[in-house]
């Protein structure tokens, strides 16, 4: 019998290991030497053996395959955090900025990760143009710091997803992790740009899931 990961588990071969983000359960694995039993050439598909044996007791698998998923981007090769402003703050870009707290808010309010993405849901098509969300985001970095919010990466990213979201914008949330020691980051990102981070911070991570 084939198994597939669960709809809201991810994974990625990091070498001989296995890496896994359970969405549902709030919850980073690492199997050591597991990276055998991932399909080459799929992000979901599990082959028979042992660490399939360890995966499907862990709860993690199913027998039926998930919706198409895409696989996260690749690092970033260049930041947009130490750029001039090339215009001045809008009135829009502070409207939008000053309602993050209150996205914030509510993503602390809610259960565990899942309230945390959903402020990348938004009721109507976002754009994704390239020089739109750069000029965005830049902004909100400048505006950012003066948001009576603190906290690590998932906040930060947080922040800067639901400002662009009230901006009519989108970007890739994107989750990472190191092993050997184990450490997960999360960084908001366009295609070869990051949007809120040093690039030579992410060097040690490798992306696992995009939202």
């Amino acid at each position: 019998m084939t198994l597939y990961l669960r709809h809201d588990v991810h994974a990625v071969a990091i070498g001989e290991d296995l890496a896994l983000l359970d969405l549902a359960r709030d919850a980073y694995l690492c199997l050591p030497g597991g990276a055998v039993a991932l399909e080459p050439g799929a992000r979901d598909v599990i082959r028979s053996g042992a660490v399939a044996d360890a995966l499907l007791a862990g709860g993690v698998l199913g027998p039926e395959p998930p919706a198409a998923r895409s696989a996260p981007p690749p690092l970033p090769t260049r930041t947009l955090i130490h750029q001039p402003l090339s215009r001045a703050v809008s009135p829009r870009v502070l409207a939008a900025a000053v309602a993050v707290p209150a996205d914030i808010r509510r993503a602390r309010r809610g259960e565990g990760l899942a309230a945390w993405l959903a402020l990348a849901e938004a009721r109507r098509p976002l754009s994704r143009d390239a020089e739109a969300v750069e000029a965005a985001a830049r902004q909100f970095w400048t505006v950012g710091a003066w948001l009576p919010i603190e906290g690590e990466c998932l906040v930060r990213s947080a922040m800067l997803v639901a400002f662009l979201r009230r901006m009519g914008l989108s970007a890739d949330w994107v989750f990472g992790v190191r092993l050997w020691p184990f450490a997960a980051h999360c960084w908001v990102q366009f295609g070869e740009v990051c949007l809120n981070d040093d690039v030579e911070r992410l060097w040690p991570y490798t992306p696992l899931y995009r939202r």
